[in-house]
């Protein structure tokens, strides 16, 4: 009885002294990526496979862990993901930095541990036969698919991009999205890379990608003020082609108001007839050019709507209801200036819309771009219930295009 109440007494005792070490071991601040990658971090990006559709890199994963847990946006997908799916349990981080990737539909980790960490786990996996894991030394390797004798990492793929990491920000996520990625975010092209902030208040996102077609003259800075009670809020330099689709929805040519430039304000979009019809209100600078082109929508817009001319800017509106709300609405300035869009979104509100455009037959016939541009931003803001706000900043330099996104929780 005695040697069964010292072996137990020594098992608590072991117990104990890991559980202890486990959480005094545990980073409160973690590290951040910078640019160019540190070797720690280019010596993580060895275990990925240079044919990966997206990865990223995770400095302190623990910290980022709390810091998505702390966030009202992101604790709620965080812990469905982690219900889903297999990946490093958060014991086993302590100031583990990770690297994650994405080939087909699989997932894989790399988890570079310390060396007491690592036999902690190394012993709990003996009572994991089946788990898809193995060691390549201190450096967990999880759901990897089988590799190719034609293997190269992703740090080749790194080094490729060097013309977007110049100037990127640190953070606390690095992502890269290759050729082969799909997926509506972030809307710019492919291979992007991707700096992620995290706070228990706000997600900051800075994007940036190679544009196929440099500007051929430097684009004009946009400073956004965006209606607070819009739905959606745009302001952009040049109209976007999707303005063109939205000419059939209203009946006139909007995106020739807006050729040089231009905002656009959203308060509700009818989804009850055969066509959804938007409502809001078309901004335009108050000079000839655009008064010109507001002569030939003015007698269409003020049969179903309003326009007005405030001095400064000339409004048109294709419905009764939208310029009393834009009107008397209050203004919220935006964070980043752009050279080529900028936009703000209540998805509270502009969710349950895009759902409901996602099933009108007449907008997926009349209107394809239109309906797969509802699909793709309902698919990629579909799990942001929680934010208060999204803002974007979308501006060209040269060959390089630079996307920033704020996510506010409420």
């Amino acid at each position: 009885m005695r040697t069964l109440i010292t072996i137990v007494i020594i098992l608590a005792v072991a117990v104990a002294g890991a559980a202890v070490y486990l959480i005094a071991t545990t980073p409160d601040r973690g590290g951040q990526v910078v640019f160019p990658l540190s070797r720690s971090h280019r010596e993580l990006l060895a275990h990925v496979p240079a044919s990966a559709e997206a990865f990223a890199v995770i400095p302190s994963a623990a910290v980022l862990h709390g810091k998505l847990l702390a966030n009202p946006v992101t604790s709620e997908p965080l812990l469905q993901w982690s219900h889903e799916h297999e990946m490093p349990r958060p014991w086993m981080l302590g100031a583990a930095d990770v690297a994650a990737w994405k080939s087909g539909k699989r997932t894989s980790y790399a988890v570079r541990l310390d060396g007491i960490r690592a036999l902690l786990v190394r012993t709990w996996l003996l009572a994991a036969s089946n788990a898809d894991w193995r060691w390549e030394g201190s450096t967990l390797i999880m759901h990897e698919p089988q590799r190719t004798a034609d293997f190269a990492p992703a740090t080749i793929v790194v080094d490729g991009l060097a013309p977007l990491l110049a100037g990127l920000p640190s953070g606390d996520v690095f992502v890269v999205q290759t050729s082969e990625t799909r997926g509506a975010f972030p809307p710019i092209a492919r291979p992007a890379v991707s700096s992620i902030r995290v706070t228990s208040s706000d997600i900051v996102f800075v994007s940036r990608a190679m544009r196929d077609e440099p500007e051929a003259t430097p684009a004009r800075a946009v400073t956004p003020r965006f209606p607070a009670g819009a739905l959606l809020a745009a302001t952009f330099a040049s109209p976007p082609r999707i303005l063109g689709d939205i000419n059939r929805l209203l009946g006139a040519k909007i995106d020739a108001l807006v050729d040089e430039g231009g905002a656009v304000a959203l308060y509700d979009v009818d989804t009850g007839t055969l066509l959804p019809r938007p409502k809001g209100v078309i901004v335009l600078p108050a000079d000839e050019h655009a008064r010109e082109q507001m002569r030939d929508v003015a007698r269409v817009a003020e049969l179903v709507g309003e326009t007005r001319d405030t001095g400064d800017s000339l409004l048109v509106s294709f419905d009764r209801t939208s310029m009393g709300l834009y009107t008397k609405d209050t203004f919220v300035p935006g964070t980043w200036p752009a050279t080529r869009w900028a936009l703000r979104i209540d998805p509270d509100r502009l969710i349950p819309v895009l759902r409901r455009l996602g099933d009108s037959t007449g907008l997926r016939f009349v209107s394809p771009r239109l309906y797969r541009a509802a699909r793709d931003l309902r698919r990629w803001i579909d799990a942001l219930q929680h934010a208060a706000a999204v803002e974007a900043a979308d501006s060209a330099s040269g060959a390089v295009e630079e996307l920033h996104v704020r996510v506010a929780s409420k």
